[in-house]
C-alpha cells in the first residue's frame, strides 16, 4: 500500500526536494564514487590470528557504498558492495561460492567481478560463462546468479559489484552474517545540499558525518571485529539484528531546518487519498452499504463485527492489481476486488457512514523492524490497522484471516502511528500521534487439552477420548480457514492433526466445532475424537510403561547451553491447560506418580510471569494430571534467559515422563 501512496503524490514532492538540480548542469556533478573504487590489483591471502584461523568463516572486508546521484537528469542510486571472505570449512565454501543479486524493477547491473585466492596464492577470476539469469528465483523475482570457481578450505573469495537502482527515500542496512567481520564499512553519499538522517539499532555502530567532504554530503561508519551469531530461537528475527536506518531528511537549499517526509506529512497525504480522493459516488456507495446492512440498532462493536464480516466475505484484496477500478467503491462492490489502498478507503467510508469513530493506525512487523516513533522514516509504515476509540480495540482491514480483536500478532505489542481526521475547510486532513499498540491478555490465547485414557492391556494399547480447544492467537491459523475446506480436506486435516502425535491413530467420532463466521475469535475452535494407539504404551517384562508425557504432543526445547545474544521475543502471550485422566487397571499400581510433579516459574508462587506447573490427584483408581503452562509476557531480557529456558525445558521434560504400571 505504501508504494501506491508514493505513486499518487511522490512525483511532485520529489521535484520540490530536488528543484535545485534545474540550476545545475550534469557536467558539474562529481563522478559517482564507484568509478574510483576498485580492488587490489595483486591480491594476497590476509593474515589471521590462530583463533581466527580456527573459525569456519571470517569476513575480511564488508564495504558498502550507497550513493544518491544524477544520471541523465534523473535521480538514482548506485549501490556498491565489496566483500572478501576466508572460507575455512565446507559450509563456508557452500555459502560463499555463489553470488545472488536481486534485480528489482528499474535495477541494472553496472559492473561485477569476482575471484578466488587459493591457500597457495593462486588467483582464479570468475568465468563469465558461470553467470545466469533466473526470472523468478524461488519465487523472489528476477535474480542474476554468479558461480565462483577455485574455492577450497583455507582460500578466500572476493567480489565487487555496482548496481544502479531507482531513488529511495529511505533504506535499511543489516549486519546478518554469523561470522567474525574484521572490517565493516558503510558510506552514504549524496549531493551536498541533500542530507540523510540515520539511526543505529541493536549495537550497530553510529554513523558519523564527514566534515572534510565538500563536493558531496558523506556519512560513514567504520568498525572492526564485529562478531556475528546464529539465528536464535525465541528471538525477534530481523528485528534483533544489528541494523541502520537512513532516510532523506533535509534539502538545505530550500530550508535547512524543515524535516522532509515526516510522519505528519504522511498522515496528511494519506487523508488526501482517502478523503479528497473520494468521489460523491464513493460516499453514496458507502452510505448505501451502511443502510442495507441494517445495523443502526447494534452496538459499536456489533456494527464493526458485522461490517468486517460482510466485507471480508465479499471483497477479495489483491496486492498485484493496480488501477482506479480497484479503489472506486462502486467498482469494488460490482467486481468484488480491491487493492490494499482501496479496501482501506472502503472501510474508512463505510465506518464514517455508519457513524463509527475510528482511526487509521500504521505500524510495522516487529519481527522485521519494531516501529520507531522517534525516527521519521516511512520504512516503518508497513502494516495498516483500524482503531475504534469507543471499544478500545482493533481490526486489520487487509487480512482475510484476522477478525476484530485479533489482528496479526507480529504487528502489536509495540508502537504505532494513530491517525485521526481533522476538518480543514471542506475536507478532512490527517493528524497523527505515536501511541502504544498493546498486547492481548495471555489467557485469551489458550490451547486446552483433555485426554481421557483407558488401558486395554490385552491388546497392549490405550483408548483415548481426546479434545483440544484453541482460542485467540492459538486458533489464528486454524479457525478462520476450516469453513473453506471441502469435506475430504477436512477429513485429511483431522487425520493429520492426530497422526502428528499418534502415528497409528485412526480417529472416529470426530467432532469439529467453532468455525462459523460468528465463532471467529469469540468462541473456541474445538477438535475432538476417539482413537486407539500403542505408541504411548510399552510392555517390558511384567510391567507396562505408560508414556503419559506424549499426550501433550511435541514441545519446544532449549537444552543447548549457549551464550544468549538477543532478548527473548515471542509472537504472542499465551497459555496451555491440560487435564490428563486415566484409570489404573485392576490388579496394578503406578509406582512413580510423583514423576509428573513439576513446578518451575520465575518470581514467587504468587507473583510470576511464566510457569510450568504439573501435579496429580487421585480418586480411587482414577488419576488426574493437571498441567498449566503460561507466558504472561512476550519479551524477556537476556538476563532472564536462564529462567525462561527452564520453563520451556520443563514442558519438554514432561513430554518424556513415563509412568510404571506394575502388578500389585
Amino acid at each position: 500500500m505504501l508504494r501506491k501512496i508514493f505513486f499518487l503524490f511522490f512525483s511532485a514532492s520529489l521535484c520540490f526536494a530536488f528543484n535545485i538540480h534545474a540550476q545545475v548542469t550534469v557536467t558539474q556533478q562529481p563522478d559517482p564514487e564507484y568509478k574510483h573504487y576498485t580492488w587490489d590489483a595483486n591480491p594476497k591471502l590476509h593474515e589471521l590470528s590462530a583463533d581466527e584461523a580456527k573459525r569456519g568463516e571470517v569476513v575480511i572486508k564488508d564495504k558498502r557504498i550507497l550513493e544518491y546521484a544524477f544520471d541523465d537528469k534523473d535521480v538514482c542510486m548506485y549501490i556498491t558492495r565489496h566483500t572478501i571472505v576466508r572460507v575455512n570449512s565446507d559450509k563456508a565454501i557452500e555459502e560463499n561460492n555463489t553470488i545472488y543479486m536481486g534485480m528489482g524493477e528499474g535495477y541494472s547491473l553496472v559492473d561485477v567481478k569476482a575471484r578466488s585466492i587459493s591457500k597457495d596464492g593462486k588467483v582464479t577470476i570468475m568465468d563469465e560463462k558461470n553467470t545466469k539469469d533466473v526470472d523468478n528465483y524461488e519465487g523472489l523475482g528476477h535474480y542474476k546468479i554468479f558461480a565462483i570457481d577455485g574455492l577450497e578450505i583455507g582460500s578466500e573469495v572476493e567480489f565487487i559489484y555496482t548496481m544502479k537502482e531507482p531513488f529511495k527515500l529511505y533504506g535499511t542496512e543489516y549486519i546478518r552474517v554469523n561470522a567474525l567481520i574484521k572490517d565493516e564499512q558503510i558510506d552514504i553519499y549524496s549531493p551536498p545540499y541533500l542530507i540523510f538522517a540515520t539511526k543505529s539499532y541493536n549495537g550497530f555502530p553510529d554513523m558519523l558525518t564527514d566534515s572534510t567532504a565538500t563536493e558531496k554530503h558523506h556519512v560513514y561508519m567504520k568498525a572492526k571485529d564485529i562478531t556475528g551469531y546464529d539465528k536464535e530461537t525465541f528471538s525477534a528475527d530481523n528485528g534483533a539484528l544489528m541494523r541502520m536506518e537512513y532516510a532523506f531528511a533535509y534539502n538545505i537549499n530550500n530550508d535547512a531546518h524543515a524535516r522532509l517526509y515526516t510522519y505528519s506529512d504522511f498522515c496528511q497525504k494519506l487523508f488526501e487519498v482517502l478523503d479528497k480522493g473520494s468521489t460523491k459516488q464513493d460516499k453514496k456507495a458507502a452510505e448505501k452499504v451502511a443502510d442495507t446492512l441494517k445495523i443502526r440498532s447494534l452496538s459499536d462493536e456489533g456494527k464493526i463485527r458485522y461490517i468486517e464480516s460482510c466485507i471480508k466475505n465479499s471483497v477479495v484484496v489483491k496486492e498485484d492489481v493496480d488501477g482506479d477500478q480497484y479503489r472506486s467503491l462502486p467498482d469494488i462492490f460490482k467486481n468484488h476486488v480491491a487493492d490494499d489502498l482501496g479496501v482501506i478507503k472502503l472501510y474508512h467510508l463505510v465506518f464514517d457512514a455508519a457513524n463509527i469513530k475510528h482511526e487509521i493506525v500504521i505500524t510495522s512487523d516487529r519481527f522485521d523492524k519494531p516501529f520507531d516513533g522517534d525516527f521519521d522514516s516511512w520504512t516503518y509504515l508497513q502494516k495498516y490497522l483500524i482503531y475504534f476509540p469507543t471499544t478500545n480495540n482493533y481490526m486489520a482491514p487487509t487480512e482475510i484471516g484476522s477478525r476484530y480483536g485479533f489482528v496479526p500478532e507480529d504487528w502489536i505489542c509495540q508502537k504505532g502511528l494513530f491517525i485521526h481526521a481533522v476538518t480543514v475547510g471542506d475536507y478532512n486532513t490527517g493528524v497523527g500521534k505515536v501511541k502504544d499498540l498493546p498486547c492481548t491478555d495471555w489467557n485469551k490465547s489458550m490451547s486446552n487439552i483433555t485426554a481421557d485414557t483407558k488401558f486395554d492391556l490385552d491388546q497392549d494399547m490405550v483408548n483415548i477420548r481426546f479434545k483440544e480447544s484453541f482460542t485467540g492467537y492459538e486458533a489464528y491459523n486454524l479457525q478462520p480457514y476450516y469453513s473453506y475446506f471441502a469435506d475430504q480436506d477436512r477429513k485429511d486435516f483431522v487425520d493429520k492433526f492426530f497422526k502428528g502425535n499418534f502415528e497409528d491413530s485412526k480417529p472416529n467420532n470426530v467432532k469439529v466445532s467453532g468455525y462459523s463466521e460468528t465463532d471467529l475469535f469469540r468462541n473456541p475452535f474445538v477438535i475432538e475424537a476417539d482413537f486407539s494407539t500403542n505408541t504411548v504404551l510399552e510392555k517390558t517384562g511384567n510391567k507396562y510403561l505408560f508414556k503419559i508425557g506424549e499426550l501433550i504432543g511435541p514441545q519446544s526445547q532449549l537444552y543447548r547451553d549457549t551464550v544468549r545474544h538477543t532478548p527473548i521475543e515471542d509472537h504472542h502471550t499465551h497459555g496451555y491447560h491440560r487435564v490428563l485422566t486415566f484409570e489404573i487397571p485392576d490388579g496394578y499400581k503406578v509406582t512413580n506418580l510423583d514423576a509428573v510433579n513439576m513446578n518451575i516459574h520465575d518470581g514467587t508462587a504468587d507473583d510470576y510471569t511464566m510457569e510450568f506447573h504439573s501435579f496429580y490427584s487421585t480418586d480411587g483408581n482414577k488419576v488426574t494430571v493437571t498441567i498449566d503452562e503460561d507466558y504472561h509476557q512476550l519479551r524477556y531480557p537476556i538476563s532472564m534467559y536462564e529462567q525462561f529456558r527452564k520453563v520451556i525445558n520443563a514442558s519438554a521434560d514432561f513430554n518424556k515422563v513415563v509412568l510404571f504400571l506394575e502388578k500389585k
